[in-house]
């Protein structure tokens, strides 16, 4: 399956990638954004980037993606809500997020949609953001029943969750576009 080199790589680009997204969302888009949205709950970013990490994770992954997210995200839910943040509900809330990519991409296969990359299938951006919408339904539902938020904030998650995969998804086509004219060039 994965050897311990490989498998330590993938948990520290993961836990890295995961990390900086979050960083960025929470302590640098969410204060501006609360400038806008003070209606929202202060820990609901309208482009929250850890999502699209989770997404292209469980993608490239499937569940081995779930145990290599994990202590990224309890860390990040310790760094939002404290001690206080491990409740039963609170960990419930948390591990929405975690798995529920994996489970969309595993519940679509299952009903015939199988997005997941195969020796026989490439790469297909708009499958991802269509596994990513229903991961964020996912989300959003996990989270409402765990914290019982209103429904602006539960809209605010679904808002964030797609627009930040959307955002990373446009960051990597541009990476992509780059690496290939840089190669371009050196062929």
């Amino acid at each position: 399956m994965f050897n311990d080199e490989k498998l330590a790589v993938q948990f520290f680009a993961i836990s890295i990638a995961n990390l900086l997204a979050f960083g960025i969302s929470i302590y640098l888009l969410l204060p501006l954004q609360a400038q806008y949205t003070p209606e929202l709950a202060p820990y609901a970013s309208l482009l929250f980037l850890p999502h699209g990490v989770r997404i292209l994770s469980a993608w490239l992954m499937g569940w081995k993606a779930i145990p290599l997210i994990a202590p990224t995200a309890l860390l990040t839910h310790w760094m939002n809500f404290g001690t206080e943040g491990f409740t039963l509900t609170g960990l419930a809330g948390a591990f929405s997020g975690v798995v529920c990519a994996a489970v969309t991409f595993w519940a679509l296969a299952k009903i015939g949609m199988d997005f997941r990359i195969t020796a026989n299938r490439t790469a297909n951006w708009r499958d991802v953001m269509i596994a990513g919408g229903v991961a964020s339904i996912i989300n959003t539902f996990g989270m409402g029943f765990a914290f019982s938020h209103n429904t602006d904030t539960l809209v605010g998650y679904f808002i964030g969750d797609a627009t930040g995969l959307f955002a990373c998804m446009f960051v990597l086509m541009l990476v992509f576009k780059v690496a290939r004219e840089i190669n371009e060039k050196t062929n």
